[in-house]
């Protein structure tokens, strides 16, 4: 069974993305992130972007595809693919991975071998389920970064971006003398983090979930202690977040996006949208990546 247009990208969307101007800062830098629960029988056809991507498998195993071809991914498997390297994934009908992505730049990928290989198979890491830990720890602190309006949050999601892509090297290259390991939550914040997450595009749901979590006002108190912000708040910065993304990534119409992320009416969507990122939803897509964007909180009012 084919996946809603709205959770895959195909080839016929590459187009969109070299329409864009990618500012090119001295600085790494996040273009947008997501983490995505996917279904039996889904896919990605076949696409590329002029950007870096890393996505990691988890959870369950799947097809991916590379520039080398078709390849089967165990969970733990991490993936680089360069700008213009075509790429994609299938599921079978009772595989549900998850998938955690990272779009970015960085002046690293230049400077760094592991990171600029040219043999795209040389770019496909197995990680250890500690690693994966770690990656997938990193991923959600560089997403708070990303979607929080916090004083110089570019540059916190620039050095957490950073800390990913050095971790990366020292486990590529079996570094195991120090590894640079934030301190992480226990698993009951992490679990109402992936409930948060899960609930992007279903939010009228968020209630129901969050009322399964035990000891909810306990847990709720330690999440907002380690992402300064409370689970519903998080929520509507990740539905911004994945607005942005749509807006980016799919030609779907602002209407359609609006329904996606659970709006009854699109003006909303669009007052909400705006409000968060200071720019109607048209003109975010028409200029996701203003060349004058600061490294300060401005950037995400």
């Amino acid at each position: 069974m084919r996946q809603p247009i709205a959770e895959f990208r195909t080839s016929r969307f590459s187009a969109m993305h070299q329409s864009f101007s990618i500012p090119s800062h001295s600085r790494s830098r996040i273009l947008s992130m997501r983490c995505l629960r996917s279904a039996p029988g889904a896919f990605c056809d076949y696409h590329s972007h002029p950007f870096p991507e890393f996505t990691l498998v988890t959870d369950d195993s799947t097809m991916n595809g590379c520039a080398e071809g078709k390849l089967t991914s165990l969970p733990n498997t991490l993936y680089l693919f360069l700008p213009g390297e075509p790429h994609g994934h299938w599921n079978s009908s009772r595989q549900r991975p998850r998938f955690w992505v990272i779009h970015f730049t960085s002046p690293l990928c230049q400077q760094l071998p592991y990171l600029s290989e040219p043999n795209a198979t040389r770019r496909i890491w197995h990680l250890t389920p500690e690693q994966t830990s770690t990656l997938k720890w990193l991923f959600i602190k560089l997403l708070n970064e990303h979607t929080q309006p916090l004083a110089n949050n570019d540059l916190g999601a620039e050095a957490w971006l950073q800390l990913l892509l050095v971790n990366l090297g020292r486990w590529v290259g079996n570094d195991h003398s120090q590894q640079l390991l934030p301190e992480q939550p226990d698993a009951d914040v992490l679990h109402l983090w992936h409930v948060v997450n899960e609930c992007v595009g279903r939010s009228h749901e968020f209630v129901h979930q969050i009322g399964q979590v035990r000891n909810y006002d306990s847990v709720r108190h330690r999440f907002k202690n380690v992402f300064g912000v409370s689970p519903t708040q998080l929520l509507f910065r990740l539905r911004m977040q994945k607005a942005s993304d749509l807006l980016l990534e799919t030609p779907m119409t602002i209407k359609e996006i609006a329904d996606q992320l659970g709006y009854e009416r699109q003006h909303e969507f669009a007052r909400a949208f705006r409000k968060h990122t200071g720019r109607t939803p048209s003109g975010w897509r028409t200029e996701p990546f203003p060349e004058d964007l600061s490294f300060s909180s401005n950037a995400a009012t």
